[in-house]
């Protein structure tokens, strides 16, 4: 089976020193550029941290086509053509897209069996009933996951359309002017059931159309500009698994952060930063924080509120933050406290 680990709550970018030659208050001061997350807009539970994902949507009505000959067969209508095309490795793409997604988001452990399809006896266009309660407990515990995520649902129509116009040109004679277009509306339903729930944690069903068009005065120029009939199916498996991972993962957003240096040429805790040694960093300024020198101090424990962010403890970084501005004031942790209590509130209301 594919087992994917989160992330870490922060992410550190890349650092942006910034010196001066001469001795001032900015001199001691140099920036970072983070990716700070923000919740999901249907977060699921906190309990929630670890998911499985399955498929229920493949009844044998499902084939995996070869990409050529699915291709000749729309030609062959003359790309003038509206159908159903169920395809086992779009429907199978939705499941692996959507496992990478929610791992690089940071929020979920994720494992995606090897064996992930659960049988189905209906119909595609049919909602199966929800799973037992005892189906989920199982598949949990077996994969030792707090969550099933599965694709109960999947299918999609694609609509094709080919035309030719004839013009005369006095010096270059007949010649045509070619257009298509493919549009592919898919369908989704997914349920995520919690062992130990009657009903399913959230539901999601996706509805949508992608759609692409193409001109040009030769159909072999025409059709290069154009997606396969198979690549517009993994497209749609793709998309959908963006939209759901918009739903229920946290967004990155990158901010500037800063901390102070000690030592303008050989800092130790800008070298530890750099070198993503944030732990060993935050031991450093602890000891700095036990100065008896007010300023040295505040710029300590300051640099220590920037290390509690960045291990996801808002709290703990708002603490140090006041203990800084009590120690000495400074313009930048008063600017800093007030994006901090804004991060701990935009938590809260989510």
């Amino acid at each position: 089976m594919l087992f994917i680990s989160k992330h870490r709550t922060y992410k550190i970018v890349f650092f942006c020193l910034i010196g001066f030659a001469f001795v001032s208050c900015k001199s001691y001061y140099t920036t970072l550029t983070i990716e700070n997350a923000r919740p999901a807009k249907e977060d699921l539970p906190s309990e929630i941290q670890s998911l499985t994902l399955m498929n229920r949507c493949m009844s044998n009505q499902y084939e995996n086509y070869q990409e050529d000959s699915l291709q000749l067969y729309f030609y062959r209508q003359g790309f003038q053509l509206s159908k159903i095309v169920l395809d086992s490795t779009a429907a199978d793409t939705t499941i692996r897209a959507l496992a990478e997604l929610l791992f690089e988001s940071g929020r979920y452990d994720v494992v995606v069996p090897v064996e992930r399809n659960i049988k189905r006896d209906i119909s595609y266009e049919l909602l199966p009933d929800t799973l037992s309660n005892m189906e989920v407990s199982r598949i949990c515990q077996q994969y030792s996951t707090d969550a099933l995520m599965v694709l109960e649902r999947f299918s999609t129509k694609v609509m094709t359309d080919f035309s030719a116009e004839k013009y005369m040109d006095p010096t270059t004679g007949v010649y045509y002017s070619y257009y298509a277009s493919q549009d592919l509306k898919y369908n989704a339903f997914f349920r995520i059931y919690r062992p130990g729930t009657k009903n399913p944690v959230k539901e999601f069903e996706l509805v949508d159309t992608i759609y692409w068009e193409s001109a040009d005065y030769t159909q072999q120029r025409l059709f290069a500009k154009l997606p396969t009939i198979k690549q517009a199916l993994i497209n749609a498996g793709i998309k959908i698994a963006l939209d759901i991972d918009s739903r229920i993962s946290p967004t990155w957003i990158s901010e500037k952060r800063g901390y102070f240096l000690f030592d303008l040429k050989n800092d130790l805790g800008r070298q530890l930063m750099n070198e993503n040694r944030t732990a060993e960093a935050k031991a450093f300024w602890l000891e700095k924080a036990q100065s008896t020198n007010n300023k040295t101090r505040a710029r300590a424990e300051y640099n220590l509120a920037l290390a509690s962010e960045l291990d996801g403890n808002i709290d703990q970084a708002i603490e140090w933050g006041l203990k800084s501005f009590y120690s000495h004031y400074q313009h930048q942790t008063e600017v800093y406290l007030k994006k901090l209590k804004a991060l701990k509130e935009s938590k809260l209301t989510k």
